[in-house]
């Protein structure tokens, strides 16, 4: 039996979810993603939100930084889990940004009661992109155009093990993308940060003819 495949934010791996959605028969991948907490296909990602913060991040404007975000793609989906008191923040601006969010922005809202309600949605939406649409997520996602050092960044954190703080620090010692390509272990294994284990996957992705 195929299981549907879950990119999830690492900020959400203390959230309870995950473990729901392992019940459930998914297959998880953890990363650091730019948009969204959970990436379905490439056109379904969804943001996970309590009320609370929800209610905060409507206050503070951050929601709709959050959702310029999510409308790049074509399924968008916000996802509001719990319900508390409203606090200070009055019935006009709740609806209100409910209404910024369905007409400015084409994001789709659902409500769960939990943290299994929620890993149940996710479950049920991403079984039916990747089985039903055969619908796949794309391989990497970015907010904006980058610089050319930032695209140097990006592609060196594309290597296994590799985060933009260890990628900048490659293109610190070996000076471009293709140096870092050549390296050799040793080398590699200079950087702070760098074993031999994480500098032995790299070679095995730079160097390993698969087709």
């Amino acid at each position: 039996m195929p299981k549907p495949i879950i990119r999830i934010d690492k900020r959400e791996l203390r959230s309870g979810i995950v473990d729901y959605l392992k019940n459930f028969g998914c297959e998880i991948q953890e990363e650091n993603l730019e948009i969204g907490d959970y990436l379905l296909s490439d056109r379904v990602v969804i943001e996970r939100k309590s009320f609370s913060d929800f209610a905060a991040s409507i206050k503070d404007l951050r929601l709709f930084k959050q959702v310029q975000e999510l409308s790049k793609f074509e399924r968008p989906i916000l996802l509001i889990e719990g319900f508390e008191y409203f606090g200070n923040l009055s019935e006009n601006s709740l609806y209100g940004a409910f209404t910024s969010l369905i007409l400015d922005y084409n994001i789709s809202t659902i409500w769960t009661k939990n943290k299994r309600e929620s890993a149940n949605f996710i479950f049920l939406v991403a079984k039916r992109e990747q089985f039903k649409e055969k619908r796949i997520s794309p391989i990497r996602i970015r907010k904006k155009p980058l610089s050319l050092k930032e695209e140097q960044k990006y592609l060196i954190a594309g290597l296994p093990y590799i985060n933009s703080t260890l990628a900048e620090r490659l293109l610190k010692k070996f000076g471009s993308p293709i140096n870092v390509f050549n390296a050799k272990k040793e080398e590699l294994m200079e950087i702070e940060k760098i074993g031999e284990k994480k500098a032995n996957k790299i070679l095995e992705v730079l160097k390993t003819k698969v087709i």
